[in-house]
């Protein structure tokens, strides 16, 4: 009867704790690009939102303006 055990040498378990320990530090640094990229997504939407919010502003500016260019016009005629 042939006994079924597997071999593994030193330097074979020794090559696998190397690649485990690399795709460890891999997987770590891939989820570090993620937070960061995630972060610079937040900043961007917030400065989108500011910018929005300023642009909203200007165009109610722009609105008021525009009505009271039309008022002095017809005052004037």
């Amino acid at each position: 009867m042939s006994d079924n055990s597997i071999q593994l040498t030193a330097s074979q378990i020794t090559n696998a704790e190397e690649l485990l320990a690399s795709k460890d530090n891999e997987i770590s640094s891939l989820c570090q690009q993620l937070i960061d990229g995630e972060n610079s997504f937040n900043s961007l939407a917030e400065e989108h939102n500011k910018l929005a919010a300023a642009l909203s502003g200007k165009d109610a500016e722009l609105v008021q303006l525009n009505l009271s260019l039309d008022t002095e016009s017809r005052h004037h005629h």
